[in-house]
């Protein structure tokens, strides 16, 4: 389910109000302020639902401010964990402690029972997933202590990234890969927390972890013609037989797999440039070093060459 609220598309007198109400029902008590910017008011709103206990919330707008104070807490202070990352501007952020600034792509960890307060200026955006605890399963004590050392975890940039593309592709339907997709954020995140805490659990987490590290790993690197098991065992500190052993539960090589994603890759970028990239182009921008490879795996996996391919989308655009 995707719940998106545009204040902008509604009358200046409605739109704090309708904010208001959007985030009292999704989210826990606060005190929200909603600013404006060179006399703009207008805010828009984003909430996917993950699954049981877990949801994403963006918000982007002119100027934003969340404060959970002692009144608050003692409205309520649900087991919730809130991990977010600054999309566009820049926020402060005042939680255990300690006072932060938000700059764009750093990420902030709020635990819903402690008191907290988020504000940004500007027109800025920011994307927060929400877990209660039992999802997590951590001590309060370990989310604290992470939520002022959450650069110090190796899995910083890798979580950035997966939360900055949550919901990108729109919403998923209840399913099998809803359940996949909640599963690695909870993953990830629960593994963010217990390194930058150097709780003891991190060491099965990293494990826990590992596959999809290596998978965000290789999909970066997909274009670099060099990519092999070597390098991508050496990245992870780890065997190219444990790599191998990783990937055997998947019911696909990891080579095979490296090769498929490729040409996903090469066959949209056919359709969409057309003629105006030459396919060998193409064919080495995704990793192919041969152009006879390339135009025999095409063939096998789409039913076509490279250049039927390539004309069939031509005749089909205007």
């Amino acid at each position: 389910m995707v719940v998106v609220l545009d204040t902008g598309l509604l009358p200046m007198g409605d739109r704090i109000d309708a904010a208001q109400d959007l985030l009292a029902d999704t989210e826990i008590p606060s005190i929200n302020r909603l600013g404006t910017v060179a006399g703009q008011l207008w805010h828009r709103f984003t909430v996917w639902d993950l699954g049981d206990g877990v949801h994403a919330t963006q918000v982007i707008g002119t100027g934003l401010g969340v404060l959970r104070g002692a009144k608050q807490l003692r409205v309520a202070a649900p087991e919730r964990v809130g991990i977010g990352v600054q999309l566009t501007g820049s926020g402060t952020f005042s939680h255990c402690g300690a006072d932060q600034v938000i700059d764009v792509g750093e990420l902030s960890l709020t635990d819903g029972t402690s008191a907290s307060d988020y504000s940004s200026t500007g027109i800025g955006g920011t994307k927060v997933v929400i877990f209660d605890y039992n999802q997590l399963a951590l001590p309060v004590e370990t989310v604290r202590s992470a939520a002022t050392r959450l650069k110090s975890s190796p899995l910083y940039g890798l979580v950035t990234a997966h939360i900055a593309a949550l919901g990108e592709e729109g919403d998923i339907d209840p399913g099998p890969a809803r359940i996949m997709l909640k599963s690695a954020t909870t993953q990830l995140v629960r593994a963010l927390i217990t390194t930058a805490a150097a709780d003891p659990r991190q060491h099965d987490d990293l494990h826990d972890t590992l596959y999809l590290r290596i998978a965000a790993y290789v999909e970066q690197r997909l274009r670099d013609p060099g990519l092999n098991p070597d390098q991508i065992a050496r990245a992870h500190n780890i065997s190219v037989r444990h790599l191998y052993n990783v990937w055997s539960a998947r019911g696909i090589s990891l080579s095979q797999w490296i090769i498929h994603a490729r040409l996903e890759g090469a066959h949209a970028d056919l359709a969409r440039l057309g003629r105006t990239v030459p396919i060998t182009v193409t064919a080495q921008r995704w990793g192919f070093t041969s152009p006879a490879h390339f135009a025999r795996r095409f063939r096998a996996a789409y039913g076509m060459s490279p250049r039927e391919w390539q004309q069939t989308n031509d005749r089909q655009t205007p």
